[in-house]
């Protein structure tokens, strides 16, 4: 068991200060350009899109109708069969044959390779994230339009699902929307900029000193960790447990992340992609309104992919986009 290193956390905050997210490069020899898979596709929305060893995971749906798709952006991605009943699914992590996807009304599922087991929790919040580290599985979630209160954050040891104690700082948060593993200990973040890193009964909140959301959270390397977030106003911090760097605002808010090597891919609001690459930064010329939620790397290396959806909707049916775009150094 981890023990926290207790302590206020340094916050590094950069205004005004000239940094990558500054010098963006519009040069058409070298831009960056999407390719259209679906636009509007009326299987739903697209809230999650990882890579494994062999395949894309795509999971979203409909509120009443969960979906995943499992392929590739160049042959294609086919209907992968979830179990009767399953509502929309926001998140999915883990490998072909340890998969575990959270969706609404306390949804978690897990697919070891030859069928589907139900663990899902009776809560009216939906799971917004989880994270898979060997046979543990950390989920985080909190309220949505379809019901619940308040966040919640749950751990998986491989045998019982056990709801964790929160520190009483962020104890009346509304939603903690994603989670990693850095390799030492677990971080979770969420609504007006909450954060916390920590393992079992032992959490330290994070003061991050900002209100917006904070959406999507990854570790690119060991005991680091980068996140983005924002509504309307972009967020992007690196960082670790010795403090947390928050760069320049983003012409956009930022829901998704994706790294391979030194590139970073940043997408957001009204389908807005930053790639962030060791000697540019270059913003990705829209090809859809939708926001774009999630990004990955595909299997081979070769290609960024991004979905989203028309997730901001007042209606009760979703569509959804996936995109991709070739790997330059």
């Amino acid at each position: 068991m981890f023990a926290v290193a207790h302590g206020v956390l340094t916050i590094l905050m950069h205004v005004g200060c000239s940094n990558k997210l500054d010098d963006t490069s519009n040069d058409v020899d070298t831009q960056p350009t999407w390719t259209v898979v679906e636009s509007a596709d009326p299987r739903g929305a697209w809230l999650r899109a990882f890579s494994t060893e062999n395949h894309t995971w795509i999971v979203g749906g409909q509120p009443e109708q969960g979906t995943i798709l499992k392929g590739a952006p160049i042959s294609g991605f086919d209907v992968f069969e979830v179990p009767n009943d399953t509502p929309l699914l926001n998140w999915a992590d883990g490998s072909d044959d340890n998969l575990w996807v959270g969706g609404l009304h306390g949804t978690i599922l897990h697919w070891n390779g030859s069928e589907w087991t139900d663990h899902s929790q009776d809560i009216d919040e939906a799971i917004w994230g989880l994270t898979v580290v060997d046979n543990e599985v950390m989920a985080v979630g909190g309220t949505s339009r379809w019901g619940g209160d308040i966040g919640v954050v749950y751990h998986w040891n491989g045998n019982e699902w056990t709801s964790l104690p929160l520190p009483p700082e962020l104890s009346d948060v509304s939603n903690f929307f994603k989670v990693t593993h850095d390799g030492t200990r677990y971080w979770v973040i969420g609504a007006s900029g909450s954060a916390m890193f920590g393992e079992g009964d032992n959490w330290t909140a994070v003061p991050t000193g900002i209100t917006q959301d904070l959406i999507t959270i990854i570790s690119p390397e060991i005991d680091q960790v980068e996140i983005v977030g924002g509504r309307g106003t972009g967020v992007y911090a690196t960082g670790s447990v010795d403090g947390l760097n928050f760069q320049d605002p983003i012409i956009a808010g930022i829901n998704g992340i994706a790294h391979i090597d030194n590139s970073r891919l940043l997408v957001g609001e009204l389908g807005y992609g930053l790639l962030l690459q060791e000697d540019r930064t270059v913003e990705i010329p829209a090809v859809t309104s939708h926001i774009l939620h999630s990004a990955t790397v595909s299997t081979d290396s070769t290609h960024w992919i991004a979905v989203g959806g028309n997730l901001a909707t007042s209606d009760d049916t979703y569509e959804g986009s996936i995109l991709y775009m070739e790997n330059t150094p």
